[in-house]
């Protein structure tokens, strides 16, 4: 007959194997780099959880939400999974993620306190749920030669005037890279001039206000008046190297590319914020990504476990420094105080806390990703046809009404 002693012995070894045997599998979107960026944290997670092993692989962009609906789909696969700032309303509501502000909301709760509030806002659905949270961003930035923009514009006046200046003395001005004659280009000159894409409660789209019509008139002359590159993506470093461009607006990621591949631009080169416009507003748009747990994990607490301890400062920092490690400059959305420990000069780091504090994400309205085309189709129809930017606003703002109510149901 078993003794208590032997059966609580054996009640402690079972456990201690379940616990030996719990595991996490990771999908993270991107390059053969983004795992390495989470590894820190891994390691870190291990160390203080010696029975937890993990199995972390990278997802091509293109290929991620199809792999994402795949796994729900035969709920088999990662426990967790990071995402483009859409993919936590779009598989949340799908039923694919765990809504953590209704199962973990002391961990959304904390995120919360620190997160960046354009990404957050952007992957908060219209009811309140959170099926995601901020795991990185990006924010657009201007980039400009010193030595051919001895004052960097502050102001919309002052940007064209300094485009009138370059002009005159022959170079081509601004080169936009990220969102280049698109929506994402568009964005924060709409923003800047009080516009909004649609009003605070997702009602209605606002796209085609008098000040989405002033920014769409202000940005279309980058290429109408100023004849700026209208290729999906043109290089900006290469025009800045060269002297072609005296300034260009893109991603935070050159703050790192120019310092490591460009040394003949050493010394020669700044950023500012994004100039200002009539509603007194310097926003930058900002992107990103997300990270959730996959619904039909069996080991929810401990990816719930994991998530929070990515928040910590130890692991942000430790991620911080692995990115810097590898040449990458990675920007933790759910911890914006903490970008401060990113590897750049004083003076470019002051400026990108400011455009961060001023930035702001894509909307969290539904029907969004179904519209985006549309307003892209409007933005190009003035660019390149001469389409009035009310009427091409006008006929964007329908098919938004359209799939507001189409997806809000």
């Amino acid at each position: 007959m078993r003794t208590p002693l032997k059966a609580l012995t054996l009640t402690a070894l079972l456990a201690s194997s379940l616990a030996s045997a719990e595991k996490l599998t990771i999908w993270v979107v991107g390059d053969e780099t983004t795992p390495k960026i989470l590894q820190p944290a891994v390691d870190l997670y291990k160390k203080d959880h010696p029975g937890v092993t993990f199995e972390v692989r990278a997802v091509p962009g293109d290929q991620a939400f199809t792999k994402y609906l795949a796994a729900l789909a035969s709920r088999s696969g990662p426990d967790i999974i990071t995402g483009y700032l859409s993919y936590g309303i779009e598989i949340g509501k799908k039923g694919g993620l765990i809504n953590l502000q209704d199962k973990y909301p002391a961990l959304v709760s904390s995120v919360r306190k620190t997160a960046n509030k354009g990404i957050l806002d952007s992957i908060t659905s219209t009811d309140g749920s959170v099926y995601a949270l901020p795991y990185d961003l990006t924010v657009q930035l201007l980039y400009y030669r010193k030595d051919l923009v001895k004052t960097p514009p502050r102001t919309w006046a002052e940007l064209t005037g300094t485009l009138d200046t370059l002009k005159a003395s022959g170079n081509k001005g601004l080169v936009q890279q990220w969102g280049n004659a698109g929506w994402v280009g568009f964005f924060p000159y709409l923003k800047q001039a009080g516009g909004n894409l649609y009003d605070a409660k997702c009602s209605q789209a606002t796209i085609n206000s008098a000040a989405g019509v002033t920014a769409l008139n202000y940005y279309a002359q980058f290429y109408t008046k100023y004849k700026g590159p209208t290729d999906g993506w043109p290089d900006m470093e290469q025009g800045l190297e060269n002297g072609d461009y005296a300034m260009g607006m893109t991603g935070n990621w050159s703050l790192q590319s120019i310092r490591s591949g460009r040394p003949k631009l050493a010394g020669k080169w700044g950023i500012t914020m994004l100039p200002k416009g009539p509603a007194g507003k310097n926003t930058a748009f900002e992107g990103g990504s997300l990270i959730g747990i996959m619904s039909y994990t069996k080991v929810p607490d401990l990816a719930a476990d994991f998530i929070r301890q990515l928040y910590s400062t130890r692991t942000t920092v430790a991620m911080i420094g692995g990115a810097n490690a590898l040449g990458t400059l990675w920007l933790p959305a759910g911890r914006q105080d903490l970008v401060t420990q990113v590897n750049l000069p004083a003076d470019q780091k002051a400026i990108l806390m400011r455009q961060l504090s001023d930035s702001d994400g894509p909307p969290n309205c539904p029907g969004w990703e179904q519209s985006g085309d549309a307003v892209q189709k409007a933005v190009q129809q003035v660019v390149f046809n001469g389409v009035s930017a009310k009427a091409a606003l006008d006929d964007a703002a329908k098919t938004m009404n359209a799939n507001l109510s189409k997806y809000g149901k």
